[in-house]
């Protein structure tokens, strides 16, 4: 397929917001075509700015690296608002170390025709990614209720920003399928939740989530059944990872996730020491990416019913 030649209007849009990007300090420029475009005629407009492209298909993908430019690979556009689309690009840059905390990111994007790039925002990524909209856990096809799923990432999210007396933490947790899940699991030694009542271990307890945010800080990981109680902690996993594939840079907790929901119906939840990066894992595989910001505030859960805010803009245009 011929690339789409570049119009008189994005081909302007695009130079004013590469101008943007450098009089303004930005990390880069960030585009979301809505189809194939001329990649080398963008790359052409850079003048000295980090393009990142957002693309669906691999083939476009490896064009955009081709260019000279970083392809965020993201799934095929829906109909999301536009700041939802935006969000899980930022997401996903951040999540691949593509950009930082903090940075300001020039976007480009068709806010009126499809056919061409006719919007630039200029995004504060630590104000637009410390929000996860409740849509993005409701959508997922689990046996987990919300509520406990919703809890269990909101633990996870304040490891990742918070870590632990100064120090980052990660953690792994795996919520649901209970018995399955124990019975492919063993004790590390000393379990911190031995002895207390049902009731006292909820992760809907504020008490029982500060325990878990220190106890993270310990080998292995935590067993959650579906109302949220917490069952084990420092547990091991023995379940088999052969004939899993995962991304490059995923370390032994990813694995144990990925083994583990590959042989029971269970979801679990990983937070990266290194990078504060949430993943969530379903039948062996990364179903869900949150990158928490460093020093924001507490991430702001949106009504399912409502369409998320905008983001706060420097500019628009």
């Amino acid at each position: 397929m011929t690339p789409t030649a570049l119009n008189k209007a994005t081909t302007i849009l695009l130079a004013l917001a590469c101008e943007a990007a450098s009089r303004l300090g930005a990390m880069g420029v960030l585009i979301l075509p809505e189809g194939p475009m001329n990649w080398e005629a963008i790359a052409a407009l850079a003048d000295g700015n980090r393009i990142m492209i957002a693309e669906a298909s691999e083939r476009h993908l490896k064009a955009i690296t081709e260019a000279g430019m970083i392809a965020i690979e993201v799934d095929e556009a829906t109909e999301s608002a536009i700041t939802e689309r935006i969000t899980l690009a930022l997401i996903e840059a951040v999540a691949n170390d593509q950009l930082t905390a903090g940075a300001r990111v020039v976007v480009a994007y068709s806010g009126f025709e499809s056919e061409t790039l006719d919007s630039i925002t200029v995004v504060r990524l630590g104000e637009h990614l410390e929000q996860l909209s409740s849509r993005d856990l409701r959508a997922l096809e689990t046996s987990v209720p919300f509520e406990t799923l919703k809890a269990v990432v909101d633990v996870a999210v304040e490891i990742g920003r918070e870590g632990r007396e100064g120090k980052t933490v990660g953690t792994l947790i795996v919520v649901g399928d209970v018995r399955n899940v124990l019975s492919r699991t063993r004790a590390l030694g000393f379990d911190p939740f031995k002895g207390y009542k049902r009731k006292e271990r909820n992760l809907r307890d504020p008490r029982v989530r500060e325990a878990i945010k220190e106890i993270a800080q310990m080998d292995g990981g935590f067993i959650v059944g579906r109302d949220g109680t917490v069952e084990s902690a420092c547990r091991i996993i023995d379940a088999p990872n052969s004939g899993l594939t995962l991304p490059k840079g995923l370390g032994t907790r990813h694995w144990a996730a990925a083994a583990i929901t590959n042989v029971t119906n269970a979801l679990a939840v990983v937070v990266s020491q290194s990078t504060g990066t949430v993943r969530l894992f379903q039948k062996g595989e990364v179903i869900l990416r949150i990158a928490p910001m460093q020093h924001a505030r507490a991430m702001k859960w949106q009504d399912a019913e409502t369409e998320p805010g905008p983001a706060r803009l420097d500019k628009t245009s």
